[in-house]
């Protein structure tokens, strides 16, 4: 795979085309990455097409290469997703971008009782900016060829009216009924012929947890109470760890292991 590797929106499908990069991908490759002409590059669309490229001009404003392979990659087998009480600062665009490197479709930021980190209704649109972005810097990082799809900001009640079209649905908790995820997997495969989900939907709660009270309406709506360990991780690590073991998990129920 080529060293460089950038994104631009619009690709052309046909082998010799030439493929003009924004000012922002052109710096970002020329500048920043000191990509020289003659360079292989490696470009992609964010919705599954993927070209080697070579760089034919070199200039940080507007970078141009010319195609020489194309390939679309096709959808994974399973879908997850993400329902994430925001955390403070800028640690959801964090989240967001290690949950494109792990290859996770979807992500839900979430406004539950104890989240304190509320978004200005004027500042949503330039939010949403920062999270698209976050989620294209991930793929680039990553080589996943569809960055995860940023949703806008929801209660808890409108992500559990959302949740109804995923098969398996898992909120992390410290309970004593929380059992593993590989328990819920074991128990779902037996109730559905030894088929593993083809979708999965994860509920994190902010610093302070979810309530009681949001708890009871995510059992209501069907979701499983989950553990993570013994320990109590922050907001980010939990997400990430959850993402990370059940992309693991449903990746080997796929491939038969």
């Amino acid at each position: 795979m080529p060293d460089f590797r950038c994104f631009c929106e619009n690709l052309p499908d046909s082998i010799g085309s030439l493929v003009d990069l924004s000012p922002e991908e052109s710096n970002h490759l020329v500048a920043a990455n000191r990509a020289r002409e003659g360079d292989p590059v490696r470009v992609f669309d964010g919705k599954g097409l993927e070209c080697d490229a070579r760089l034919t001009n070199a200039n940080k404003r507007k970078a141009t290469l010319t195609l020489e392979t194309i390939q679309r990659v096709p959808h994974p087998p399973f879908r997850i997703a993400l329902g994430q009480a925001l955390p403070k600062g800028k640690l959801i665009e964090s989240i967001i971008k290690k949950a494109t490197e792990i290859g996770i479709q979807e992500v839900y930021p979430l406004s539950s009782s104890r989240v304190e980190s509320k978004i200005d209704p004027k500042k949503a649109s330039s939010k949403s900016a920062k999270w698209e972005l976050a989620a294209l810097e991930g793929a680039k990082q990553s080589g996943n060829p569809r960055p995860a799809e940023v949703h806008q900001v929801c209660s808890l009640p409108e992500l559990l009216d959302l949740s109804q079209s995923y098969e398996l649905k898992l909120i992390a908790s410290l309970e004593e009924q929380a059992v593993s995820l590989k328990q819920h997997l074991a128990r779902f495969s037996s109730s559905q012929n030894g088929k593993s989900p083809k979708s999965a939907i994860w509920l994190i709660g902010p610093e302070g947890d979810f309530t009681p009270e949001e708890y009871e309406q995510a059992y209501q709506a069907g979701f499983l109470p989950t553990t993570l360990g013994p320990h109590v991780m922050r907001s980010e690590t939990a997400a990430i760890h959850a993402l990370s073991i059940t992309h693991y998990e449903l990746n080997s129920f796929s491939n038969g292991e």
